[in-house]
């Protein structure tokens, strides 16, 4: 899995929960600016309105707001 998260975009719930949990995942900063990913990706192909935290499930699925 792969979160998606903005210092300051309430990202901290669903990072503790993924680290409470023990599940395997990686995180990728985004721009607030330019809703680019940290490698330089559009953040808008992940997420159609530029939400984070999005979490990215290991088959593809997107939770744009995940809680």
């Amino acid at each position: 899995m792969k979160l998606y998260f903005m210092p300051g975009a309430c990202s901290s719930a669903p990072h503790i929960d993924l680290l409470e949990a023990g599940l395997p995942f990686s995180l990728v900063a985004v721009d607030y600016r330019t809703r680019k990913t940290a490698g330089g990706g559009d953040f808008y192909k992940i997420s159609l309105k530029g939400y984070v935290p999005a979490l990215v499930l290991d088959n593809g699925e997107v939770l744009p707001r995940c809680r």
